[in-house]
């Protein structure tokens, strides 16, 4: 029976701070008894022991972070806590911030990383976040180490394969999502942050979108791998057009490894990219001068196509591909064209201008959505969902 590499991760850590680590789990914190977060009876509550400590808040992603909206009171034990309402269903997180000093909840093994930022988090379920949970038909994801020729280095990249993914079975062949992240990510964050795969797994599931292979690559072309590992970036690597032309490894490198030991359809209605921030960057350019290579793109809060409100110059999709409004017969071959934005982020003005002129100019295949929300992991989530469900019909 194949293993299920994100549960084992799970059951081996579970495992190792319930042996290893048993001297920690005898502290003050265990005796008294803490829990936190606990969600119960539509509340959340927050403990946080610090006897010594004069004001403990939390920092909430739902609150824009603002720890002055929750701030914490002692008991006489010396145990912070404070109890909210719910919000509605969604992934949250949150920091402690102890006289001024953010930190980690300790009673809380639920813990995200953003870059360099580590935060807590806590799901509320029911209604779309029930995708966010695990599913009872979990694929598997892999840590593979790759050569990309391009800065001659070798890189890592996550690969996702859905439930009943047999390498042996060279019959079934599966289309390919290449999945980007943004600006001060790297290749953990569609994983961890946007819960790529247990999304993946409760819609195949479900029949709500096809069964696929998700490449969830580094997008920094100096980084051999994420931040985490140690491992100092490389300094001279090759020059690029700009911060968002600059992945053309994607297709030189990542995709023919892809294709030489996955299972995967080796044609470009077989295969998509998509992005969020500098990733949709990455996936205009990435796409459109790719247009025999694939069919589907997406494309969520760009900083490129949103470039003015950021301080940025305007967009011009003209000028970087001359034709794409005057004669588009050349770019108008895709069957997906996903353009998506938070309402509260101010690319979208952009972005909807860019969609607007997409339409005029007789574009196939093009999405709008929007959602409430800035630029944030809620809102690319959404995102991702609704992709998924379009491409590779």
């Amino acid at each position: 029976m194949k293993k299920n590499f994100r549960l084992m991760a799970v059951a081996v850590a579970l495992l190792t701070c319930f042996t290893a680590n048993a001297q920690e789990m005898n502290s003050l914190m265990f005796r008294a008894g803490v829990k936190s977060p606990e969600l119960k009876n539509d509340s959340v509550t927050f403990r946080f022991v610090a006897p010594k400590a004069r004001t403990v808040a939390v920092s909430a992603s739902w609150l824009g972070y603002d720890p002055s909206k929750l701030p914490m009171t002692q008991d006489q034990t010396g145990v912070w806590s404070v109890s909210v309402p719910q919000p509605s269903p969604e992934l949250y997180t949150y920091n402690i911030v102890v006289d001024g000093v953010t930190m980690l909840d300790p009673s809380n093994v639920f813990v995200q990383r953003d870059g360099s930022r580590y935060m807590n988090a806590f799901l509320v379920r029911g209604d779309f976040a029930d995708l966010y949970a695990e599913s009872s038909k979990a694929g598997d994801v892999e840590h593979v180490w790759y050569y990309s020729a391009e800065n001659d280095m070798m890189r890592r990249m996550y690969v996702y394969t859905p439930a009943g993914y047999d390498p042996s079975n060279k019959s079934v062949k599966y289309p390919v999502l290449y999945l980007l992240h943004g600006g001060g990510g790297d290749e953990d964050a569609w994983s961890t942050l946007g819960r790529t795969c247990q999304i993946l797994d409760n819609l195949i599931a479900a029949g709500k979108a096809k069964p696929m292979i998700v490449v969830m690559p580094n997008g920094n072309p100096n980084q051999y791998a994420a931040q985490t590992l140690g491992i100092p970036v490389k300094e001279n690597v090759k020059k690029y057009n700009s911060n968002f032309d600059n992945y053309s490894s994607l297709v030189a490198d990542i995709l023919p490894y892809v294709e030489k030991n996955y299972n995967v359809i080796k044609n470009r209605k077989g295969r998509a990219v998509a992005g969020l921030s500098m990733g949709g960057g990455q996936s205009f350019f990435i796409a459109f001068q790719n247009v025999d290579v694939f069919a589907n793109v997406g494309i969520f809060s760009s900083g490129l196509i949103g470039s003015a409100a950021i301080g940025g110059a305007p967009f011009d999709a003209e000028a970087l591909f001359p034709g794409m409004y005057s004669a588009p017969q050349k770019f108008n071959r895709f069957d997906v064209i996903y353009l998506a934005c938070g309402e509260q982020d101010n690319r979208i003005d952009g972005m909807l201008d860019f969609k607007k002129k997409l339409d005029a100019n007789g574009y196939k295949g093009v999405v709008w959505e929007q959602y409430p929300g800035a630029h944030e992991w809620k809102v690319w989530r959404r995102n991702l969902t609704s992709f998924v469900q379009l491409i590779f019909k």
